[in-house]
């Protein structure tokens, strides 16, 4: 298929994962090109950018892209990740005969404007169960759909080297003060990912490496710590992200705060340890100190999970023939 992804693509992002995927699958594939983490992460660009469209109320540059695609590359289905389009751009599309499927990886609560809700979608796939439902309830074309990990750089290549608890990602209120508990009790942490909010505690600060990691690092540097403990904001409430499948995928031994929804995906003490409260999380950081050859098997075990069942692949296959029954 002729397929249009709507948007930049950075090094490991939803976007890029999925394009990446979609060409390994035979089809023929467009996004707007690359943009750097730093710029895309940056205030001043996603202020900009809100600005621009609520005081100009003009098209984004994503949507006028798209319609010069409609005319130009002639897609048959457009896929939006975390992203929406409005009513008019997608109404077009739809009477060129274009399929238009939303993949939602983010919170529900992040959506802005009209998010999701128009009739313009052929179908909406999103991570929380709830949301899904939520959307169903208004004849919504809504289905919950996990994120996922991809093979291609998401794959075990380090044993573990160190006793670092490793926490990747944007350090938010939840996951700020976990760290700092973390860093209080003495626990060894490597901590990765974009700027630091201004209101960053001291010691988060100085342990932060300034490093935001991607494909074949983040996969060594999972492999080497002893654990990756992976966190969700308050809005997410019970739904899984994608760093759950991305851990197991490069052979970390993954740590989750428990959440409904989780043994559908990994056999918790078998390939994901979960906790309840802190007691809970200090005391499997200390098993995995202490029993290496366990947390080993575990590792393996969620590995083994992630490639057979949580790849994107997996997950665009689904997509697709959704799809395709509507033809």
């Amino acid at each position: 298929m002729r397929i249009v992804i709507p948007n930049y693509c950075t090094p490991d992002s939803f976007e890029e994962n999925v394009y990446e995927t979609l060409k390994m699958m035979g089809h023929d594939v467009l996004t707007m090109g690359p943009i750097s983490i730093h710029k895309k992460s940056s205030p001043f660009y996603r202020v900009y950018k809100d600005v621009k469209k609520k005081l100009l109320k003009t098209q984004t540059d994503q949507e006028k892209w798209l319609l010069l695609q409609i005319t130009t590359f002639k897609p048959e289905l457009i896929i939006s990740l975390t992203q929406g389009l409005s009513e008019e751009v997608l109404h077009i599309a739809r009477r060129k005969g274009i399929k238009a499927v939303s993949w939602w990886g983010d919170t529900a609560a992040n959506m802005s404007g009209k998010g999701l809700c128009h009739k313009e979608w052929d179908f909406i796939f999103i991570k929380d169960h709830y949301a899904a439902f939520k959307l169903r309830t208004l004849n919504l074309p809504a289905i919950q759909l996990y994120e996922a990990m991809n093979p291609m750089w998401h794959k075990p290549v380090s044993d573990q080297k160190n006793n670092q608890v490793v926490i990747a990602g944007s350090f938010y209120d939840y996951r700020h003060y976990l760290t700092t508990l973390l860093i209080e009790r003495g626990v060894e942490v490597g901590l990765y990912g974009a700027r630091l909010p201004i209101w960053a505690d001291r010691e988060i600060k100085k342990r932060h490496t300034g490093k935001f990691i991607t494909r074949d690092e983040k996969s060594q540097i999972f492999g080497a710590a002893l654990a990756v403990l992976n966190s969700t904001g308050m809005s997410e409430f019970a739904s899984i992200n994608c760093r759950t499948f991305e851990i197991a995928g490069c052979g970390g031994l993954p740590i989750m705060e428990y959440r409904p929804g989780i043994e559908e995906c990994f056999e918790p003490e078998k390939e994901i340890l979960l906790y309840k409260n802190l007691d809970e999380l200090f005391s499997i950081i200390e098993i995995a100190k202490n029993d290496p050859v366990k947390m080993k098997e575990i590792r393996k075990a969620a590995s083994k999970r992630a490639i057979e069942f949580h790849t994107y692949k997996h997950r665009l296959e689904i997509i697709l023939k959704h799809v395709e029954e509507l033809s």
